[in-house]
């Protein structure tokens, strides 16, 4: 019989109000109940669609993608938080769908090739709920993730950043020494990330490929502690203004020790101010070029005094070569 973290946490605060000492067990008893309380929707996260604009794989239009996509071949998947199936069904779009109610979220999983619950299930985060297919409209089998806030669509991917921190907490309060993920890889960074970057080139004029060849290198390709745990992919510092506003920073050592470096929510917010800045009135006097035009653009971020190493353009521009990001500025400017 599983116990809810609300339960345990009235427990302990009863114990620790009554001056017990006793209370360690207990403690234990709520992270691994805490830890219990979420669950990735697949044994293996891999996205390979964003939420937001994307070009449409059938009609090959720019068009709004409402949700995530996660590669997943015909396996299980799982309920991410304990809840309740509020809906299931079947059409042209989402295939088979479950649509989960978990507090003021309700989460669609849809494309399934077969469902284990039904209306009105309570089911426990990490439960079985069904498996994923290509039912509907899908170029292949996958794992399509909806999410809604009180009625509004969010970025499921804010979920799957929140369950990942829980469970990080959870380990280091019971001192369990996790085996550690393997990085994600290059090619998974770029999949994950391109659809975002080809639109801000839309939006912006920057180049696709310079975004993607900063984000990997600032952040390590989405490994450095500051983009782990901050979503900062750029290594944008925090001004005084981000701190009088009360905007959440954390300390890293850079050219300084402890400097102030902003946090985001997701990493969208990382990459909206990382535009703005670069389309701010100081960077538009050295950047106003073609969106095709990499090399041109980051010899323009030097001259504007973005980066102080000397071999910024040339480890960028390697990025671009090697895993030929320009091929996205060259798709976006067709969009």
């Amino acid at each position: 019989m599983r116990i809810s973290v609300t339960i345990l946490s009235l427990i302990l605060c009863c114990q620790l109000f009554a001056g017990r000492k006793d209370t360690t067990a207990l403690k234990k008893a709520y992270w691994i109940a805490r830890y219990q309380s979420v669950s990735f929707p697949l044994k293996k996260i891999q996205i390979t669609s964003t939420f937001g604009t994307r070009r449409d794989p059938f009609t090959k239009e720019k068009a709004y993608h409402s949700g995530l996509d996660l590669q997943a071949n015909y396996e299980n998947v799982y309920s991410m938080f304990d809840g309740i199936v509020e809906t299931i069904g079947s059409n042209s779009r989402s295939g088979n769908f479950i649509v989960m109610r978990y507090g003021e979220y309700t989460v669609g999983y849809c494309h399934l090739s077969r469902r284990y619950v039904n209306e009105g299930d309570s089911v426990y985060a990490g439960d079985a709920i069904g498996v994923s297919g290509c039912t509907g409209r899908a170029t292949g089998p996958h794992l399509h993730l909806s999410c809604r806030k009180e009625g509004k669509a969010r970025d499921p991917h804010d979920l799957l950043l929140y369950i990942k921190q829980v469970r990080e907490q959870c380990l280091e309060a019971l001192g369990v020494r996790e085996r550690p993920a393997e990085p994600i890889s290059c090619t998974d960074f770029i999949s994950r990330y391109a659809a975002m970057a080809m639109d801000h080139q839309r939006r912006y004029g920057i180049p696709a490929s310079v975004t993607l060849a900063q984000m990997a290198l600032e952040s390590d390709w989405g490994n450095s502690d500051l983009a782990v745990k901050g979503n900062n992919f750029f290594g944008i510092k925090a001004t005084r203004k981000w701190i009088a506003d009360g905007k959440p920073y954390s300390l890293h050592d850079d050219e300084k020790k402890n400097e102030k470096f902003c946090n985001y929510d997701a990493v969208e917010e990382s990459m909206e101010h990382h535009s703005k800045l670069l389309t701010s009135s100081h960077y538009k006097k050295y950047c106003s070029y073609s969106p095709t035009d990499y090399h041109r653009w980051l010899k323009g971020l030097i001259r504007a005094g973005y980066a102080s190493a000397n071999n910024y353009v040339a480890t960028c521009e390697k990025i671009i070569k090697q895993y030929k990001l320009y091929r996205y500025d060259e798709e976006a400017n067709r969009l």
